[in-house]
């Protein structure tokens, strides 16, 4: 081999290899800072933790550590400050600059929370949800975004939307209570949309289903009004007496029980002849 080749070869190898040396170093030094801003951030001195992150991502736009940087003033600003309209701007930016980042349904969800909670602005929080849903997420995050987008098309009084949603929930093969709240927000759509004998199915399959005691409750209240719609107050009656004390006061139930009677005398009088 010519004695100069032997001198060439390895220089692309001795190139490769410093610019590994410089990436681990720079990354020590920025996991340093990180690792300052966390310290900065347990002591409640928000600002300064909020200035070492941003210098980390304004210095070190390539590093590991620049989307997490993004993500932690977001977070500062959202839950310490309670700063949304700051908090927003970090979190588009994280998503923005790394979509691929595994920090990104984070971000998403977050998005979705401020506009959902602290906006009121239910069609963009389901846009981001919707972006969510199509990153790589976990079953549960997934199922219970399902929900959260059912319950906001509730809201918006969109309600083939939320059933669809609900649905999805429901057909999914996990027979859990996030499940079952899905069938009785379906049950009370039905309702709505004045299909009462479809509703009654839904609310006795929340009965049947797993402990869920709000899930329960819905269903009880649900199944008296729309046997009350159906005209058969009797049905009506008899849930209304399996009604246990954890769900309803006993005065509740008693003045329930006593509306449901009196109403029973006036509609079906046959029933209280001769008594």
């Amino acid at each position: 081999m010519n004695s100069r080749l032997r001198w060439i070869l390895p220089i692309p190898l001795l190139l490769f290899s410093a610019a590994v040396w410089l990436y681990v170093e720079t990354e020590n030094e920025v996991r340093v800072q990180i690792l300052r801003a966390q310290e900065q951030w347990r002591e409640t001195d928000y600002m300064e933790a909020i200035e070492i992150y941003e210098s980390v991502y304004q210095d070190y736009p390539k590093s590991q550590y620049a989307e997490e940087a993004l993500f932690e003033v977001g977070t500062i600003y959202y839950i310490n400050f309670y700063n949304a309209d700051r908090a927003l701007d970090y979190f588009r930016e994280l998503v923005t600059q790394y979509p691929d980042s595994s920090l990104a349904p984070q971000a998403y969800l977050r998005l979705a929370e401020i506009h959902e909670v602290e906006l009121t602005d239910l069609p963009q929080a389901i846009a981001y949800w919707s972006q969510t849903l199509a990153l790589d997420i976990t079953l549960e995050v997934r199922r219970q975004i399902y929900f959260e987008m059912g319950d906001a098309y509730f809201k918006l009084n969109q309600f083939d939307e939320a059933f669809q949603k609900f649905r999805m929930l429901m057909e999914d093969g996990s027979n859990d209570s996030l499940a079952e709240r899905a069938r009785a927000q379906a049950g009370i759509i039905l309702q709505i949309q004045n299909q009462f004998e479809e509703s009654v199915e839904y609310f006795n399959q929340v009965l049947e289903g797993p402990e869920c005691d709000d899930c329960r409750r819905t269903a009880r209240l649900g199944l008296i009004e729309s046997y009350e719609f159906l005209g058969d107050l009797a049905k009506a009656i008899e849930v209304a007496k399996t009604i246990p004390t954890s769900e309803y006061s006993a005065k509740e139930r008693e003045d329930l029980l006593k509306r449901l009677d009196n109403k029973a005398r006036v509609y079906e009088p046959q029933r209280f002849a001769g008594g």
